[in-house]
């Protein structure tokens, strides 16, 4: 099985730590265009000494800081086009589960049209998140100019973490035991299951 993960800022990179550390023989593909910035720093797997660095390519020290073996490819490009996604997704498609992490909802448009085993992992506006399998997702506006971004405010770190961590349970029912479980979580922090 091959595991792509498209966008590894607050919920990927956190999501990409968790399952490769349970799954060390999963083929991982992390897939950003990004690279770290200062900002990232307290919210994302990122250190301080791989400002600059693609993000694709940085997580590899934040996995060898937890792992010596596991199997990991980095892909540096940034996914405007359907076609870029099919690209990327070429070789091995019948084995795959595709995480969307992206942060914006164009990418995530793009992953919605896939229609196969794409669990879309997110934040909504007002900052309530979903964990949902694409036959349950429609897709979120981005997120208003007048509330910050979720994903650079400290304070946010315990929510981006319980996301990251309920999304690593779905994930794994599903590989273990093929089971497709959607969660929604309020800004209250109430969690349904549906």
């Amino acid at each position: 099985m091959n595991i792509y993960i498209f966008g590894l800022g607050a919920i990927g990179s956190n999501v990409l730590i968790q399952l490769i550390r349970k799954y060390p023989n999963i083929h991982f593909i992390g897939i950003d265009y990004d690279i770290v910035e200062e900002r990232n720093i307290a919210t994302q797997v990122y250190m301080q000494g791989m400002v600059g660095i693609p993000k694709a390519s940085a997580i590899i020290s934040a996995i060898a800081s937890k792992l010596y073996n596991f199997k990991y490819s980095p892909v540096i490009k940034r996914v405007e086009t359907g076609d870029d996604v099919e690209n990327i997704l070429s070789a091995n498609r019948d084995t795959s589960l595709i995480l969307d992490c992206f942060d914006n909802s164009h990418s995530r448009k793009i992953l919605y049209k896939l229609r196969e085993n794409t669990l879309h992992i997110g934040f909504s506006p007002k900052y309530s998140a979903e964990i949902l399998w694409n036959e349950n997702y429609s897709v979120p506006g981005d997120i208003p100019d007048d509330l910050n971004d979720i994903c650079i405010m400290t304070e946010a770190i315990p929510f981006i973490n319980l996301v990251a961590s309920l999304a690593c349970f779905i994930i794994s029912e599903f590989i273990d035991e093929n089971i497709k479980r959607n969660i929604l979580i309020t800004n209250k922090y109430v969690v349904r299951v549906l």
